[in-house]
């Protein structure tokens, strides 16, 4: 949300400097996130919370800062009764309203205006906050939205054809064109406006392209309506479609301000485009909107923020509020206006009195009450993670983190079927549609974004998959997952095998290693590989057993044999190593044409070791292996 100091001076005294007046705002709750410095403004740039509709228009933020300036807002006068001047000015519509989807709809039709160039002041208004000016009508409408918080549309009376509109939903896959000449095919259950002839506007998301405001415009429809907020946000996310309107609705929009809206519209309107009012007021409901009422009782309030805050101050810091606070013994009643939508229960209350009373002025305490002992059902000890992380990035490896939600083509490209995979049904747009499966989408994406910048890329991730192809069969699992251009196969089967070591881990739980297509990353060679880390975690040992350092050196020779090539290495290292209890470890050495070197470490925990022991060893080794695989001593 942007706001621009001119703007909000217009409704608030303000007596601070600007950035004193940025803190305030981000310790009450506004987060000013940056202040824009411009040769005759300022802008505060806000984060507001999805709770606080009304502070996404500039007399929301003005309230609040009249609140810390302990001082009245100026609201705009309104002048237009929304009434015509006689009975022949007046143009036929009937409204078919549906109170299901759409609570409220309030409008007017004012006839005789001039489309055109709004005045430099509104324009002004509207490039300060980021908006382009359009014509006077439609900037008029988007003035009073910023405004005042409550959205409006603006559609050509002489194009809704036989004077005649249904609010309904969409049944689904209507075709609609939008006031910016793109085309949508609608999802079912959209709020829609139609005439006898066409779906003219996509309720409280974007207008129709055939009911829009153009130069040859000569009455128009105003309408400030209440829609159903889950209904906008569910389109809204459906088409990918997201406007400043649909933020709005879809945080619950201020029910009771329609028709002060629909005031303030029709005094610019006249003012910037001339006309006179040509209907009686539309405000179609079934019920009323009124603002409501709201207790506190002061012990429970002091009781929920630990600290006694005297009632002169309680009052003062609600009255400033806008809350009309009256005092009643020990409880206060407040009358909630209805632009405060998120006040709705005493805790409500409670957190106002505690933003403004100031955070920073609660004093500092320890926690009270013992440390608790026992380990919580879903505890996760992070220290085994940690130890992974380490070994991998030991071997040269990155971490990364990659997005949860992947698209179709992301599926396709790790060779997974999105048939098979778990969707979101109202996914923000189509490259984050599905529950990722596997992690492999993601390492490849990443291998080909960092190849410009890296010779030698090594990337894991340690995190969730989603496995199942609906939701009653979904479950997630733990992966680790690499992929490397520079590693050899090798090198990574070692450094997997040495993961499971230090993990305790004998028996194999299926870490899958894959050699990817050269063509399908872009790099000479590609390695990545799989482990399904929750089955590690089933069977991971960290009990040590420490063995006393030898006393008695060791013996090392190294073995060159000529063997079949169709012998594995592991094989031979294994027959070596049955052959007698005190060969410690064989490994191979090197490898040139069907010759293979072994280095082998001979060592007896009783006694030094002789050469004759040595040689008789030896002797039962080559006569096992020539037996078992032809394999014989380089002459």
């Amino acid at each position: 949300m942007l706001a621009p100091l001119n703007w909000l001076k217009d409704y608030v005294t303000i007596k601070l400097p600007p950035k004193e007046l940025g803190d305030k705002l981000t310790e009450i709750g506004l987060g000013c996130e940056k202040i824009i410095k411009e040769e005759t403004d300022t802008i505060f740039e806000l984060e507001i919370t999805p709770n606080r509709p009304d502070l996404l228009s500039i007399i929301g933020v003005a309230r609040e800062i009249a609140a810390i300036e302990n001082t009245k807002i100026k609201y705009p006068e309104f002048k237009t009764n929304l009434k015509p001047e006689n009975d022949t000015q007046i143009l036929p519509l009937i409204i078919h309203p549906n109170f299901t989807v759409t609570p409220r709809l309030t409008g007017i039709i004012i006839n005789n205006v001039q489309v055109k160039d709004s005045p430099q002041w509104l324009k002004d208004r509207l490039t300060s906050i980021g908006q382009r000016p359009i014509n006077n009508i439609v900037d008029v409408t988007n003035f009073v939205m910023f405004e005042l918080g409550n959205p409006i549309h603006s559609f050509d009376y002489h194009k809704i054809k036989g004077a005649a509109m249904w609010v309904r939903q969409a049944k689904g896959g209507e075709k609609f064109e939008t006031v910016d000449d793109l085309t949508y095919h609608l999802p079912k259950g959209a709020i829609i406006y139609e005439d006898t002839e066409k779906i003219f506007d996509l309720v409280g998301i974007k207008g129709g392209k055939n009911s829009g405001t153009y130069p040859d415009t000569k009455a128009v429809f105003i309408v400030v309506e209440v829609d159903d907020p889950s209904l906008i946000r569910k389109a809204s996310l459906a088409m990918g479609l997201r406007s400043v309107a649909s933020s709005i609705f879809e945080r619950n929009v201020n029910r009771g301000g329609t028709i002060d809206a629909l005031k303030r519209v029709v005094d610019l309107i006249l003012e910037t485009a001339g006309g006179e009012v040509a209907s009686d007021l539309y405000d179609l409901k079934n019920q009323d909107f009124k603002p409501w009422k709201l207790t506190l009782r002061l012990e429970r309030l002091n009781k929920i923020l630990g600290i006694e805050i005297p009632k002169a101050k309680v009052i003062t810091i609600l009255e400033s509020l806008n809350l009309s606070p009256k005092l009643q013994t020990d409880t206060v009643v407040c009358t909630i206006p209805t632009y405060r939508n998120d006040l709705q229960i005493e805790e409500d209350l409670i957190e106002e009195v505690a933003r403004l009373y100031g955070y920073n002025n609660f004093p500092k305490t320890l926690p009270t009450g013992q440390i608790p002992t026992e380990q919580i059902p879903y505890f996760k000890d992070y220290r085994v993670d940690e130890r992974v992380k380490h070994i991998l990035t030991a071997s040269g490896f990155s971490e990364v983190y990659t997005y949860s939600l992947v698209s179709e083509s992301d599926l396709k490209d790790a060779g997974a079927n999105p048939d098979h995979a778990l969707r979101v049904d109202n996914p923000v747009s189509r490259e984050f549609e599905y529950l990722r499966p596997t992690l492999k989408s993601n390492l490849k994406k990443a291998l080909r974004e960092n190849k410009p910048y890296a010779k030698e890329i090594n990337l894991f991730e340690l995190g969730k998959v989603y496995l199942g192809k609906n939701i009653k069969e979904a479950k997630e699992e733990y992966m680790l997952s690499g992929i490397t251009n520079k590693k050899s196969f090798a090198q990574v089967k070692g450094m997997l095998e040495s993961l499971l070591e230090s993990l305790g881990i004998n028996q194999d739980p299926t870490p899958a290693i894959e050699i990817l297509d050269p063509d399908s990353i872009g790099v000479d060679e590609g390695i990545f590989f799989e482990m399904n880390y929750s089955r590690v975690l089933e069977n991971i040992n960290l009990e040590k057993v420490f063995k006393p350092l030898p006393k008695f050196p060791p013996v090392i020779e190294d073995l060159a044999l000529v063997a079949p090539e169709s012998v594995k290495t592991g094989d031979i290292i294994s027959e070596i190593k049955k052959q007698s209890e005190i060969i410690n470890d064989v490994s191979l050495l090197d490898q040139y044409g069907n010759t293979r070197t072994f280095h082998v470490i001979y060592q007896d925990k009783e006694k030094n070791l002789t050469n004759e022991d040595v040689a008789k060893i030896r002797e039962k080794i080559l006569k096992a292996l020539e037996t078992k695989f032809s394999a014989k001593l380089k002459e």
